[in-house]
C-alpha cells in the first residue's frame, strides 16, 4: 500500500508526517519503505538517523519514480512517499501510483491556495485511475485559539478533499523530534500528547477504504461466418 504526502507548497509538514508514519508503521511490525521525491531530501536523511532498518530510496524523475515505487511495493507492506513541492510530472506520477494521497495544509491563506492546486492534480490522477487514490486533507500546525486555524477548519470540507477528523497541533515536540533525530512516538512522556495525536491520525488513515481500479471488460469474441 502506498501513501503519498503531497502539496504544491513547501513548509506544510509533508516530511514530518511522512517520517512519523514510516516509523510508526515500522514499530507496528510492518515492512516499510520511504520514497523521498523532495529535492531537499529532508525525510530520507531524517529516517536514516531515526531507523536504519527502514528502506530508503530517493527519486528525481518520473521514470525513476515509477521504477522505484513498483520495486518497493513488491517487497514491502507499505511505501511512504514524500512528494516534491510544486506541480510537475513527478508529482503527477506519485499521485497516479498512490493508494492514498495525504494533503497537509497549515493555517495560511497561501496554503489554502496551494492545496487547491494539489487537489486539481489529485483529481487528474483520480480521473485516470477510476477514483484512486483516495484523498485526505490533514490540518497541520493547528492552533486551537487561532482565528485563522478555526477558519481553515471551517472551510476545509469545501476544498474538494475530505479532511481527517484528527488534526496535528503546532507543538514544540515536533521541532524537538527533528533536532534530536527522533520521532514523537519514541520520545517518552515529554512528547506524549504529540504522540497520541499522531497515533490517532495514523489509525484514521489506516481505515481509509482504497478503491480498486475498474477492470476493463474482456472483449467478446465474434464468431466468423
Amino acid at each position: 500500500m502506498m501513501f503519498v504526502f503531497a502539496n504544491t507548497k513547501g513548509g506544510v509538514g509533508k516530511s514530518t508526517l511522512a517520517v512519523h508514519l514510516a516509523v510508526w508503521l515500522h514499530d507496528q511490525g510492518r515492512k516499510t519503505a520511504l520514497l523521498d521525491a523532495d529535492k531537499q531530501g529532508s525525510s530520507s536523511s531524517w529516517i536514516a538517523e531515526v531507523e536504519p532498518e527502514i528502506t530508503v530510496a530517493t527519486t528525481d524523475s518520473p521514470e525513476k519514480c515509477l521504477s522505484d515505487a513498483r520495486g518497493l511495493a513488491r517487497s514491502h507492506d507499505f511505501v511512504i512517499a514524500d512528494g516534491p513541492a510544486g506541480i510537475d510530472d513527478l508529482s503527477r506520477t506519485l499521485l497516479i501510483l498512490a493508494d492514498v494521497a495525504v494533503l497537509p495544509v497549515t493555517p495560511s491563506i497561501l496554503d489554502v491556495r496551494s492545496v487547491q492546486q494539489a487537489v486539481a492534480i489529485l483529481q487528474y490522477a483520480q480521473g485516470i485511475n477510476h477514483g484512486r487514490p483516495e484523498g485526505r486533507l490533514v490540518l497541520n500546525k493547528y492552533r486551537r485559539r487561532d482565528t485563522i486555524s478555526r477558519e481553515l477548519q471551517a472551510v476545509a470540507p469545501k476544498l474538494g478533499v475530505r479532511p481527517t477528523k484528527h488534526v496535528i497541533r503546532d507543538l514544540q515536540a515536533y521541532r524537538d523530534a527533528a533536532q534530536q533525530a527522533s520521532v514523537v512516538t519514541r520520545m517518552g512522556r515529554k512528547t506524549a500528547h504529540a504522540a497520541e495525536e499522531m497515533t490517532q491520525l495514523f489509525q484514521e488513515l489506516m481505515r481509509v477504504r482504497v478503491r480498486s481500479p475498474r477492470k476493463t471488460p474482456a472483449r467478446r469474441r465474434v464468431a466468423n461466418g
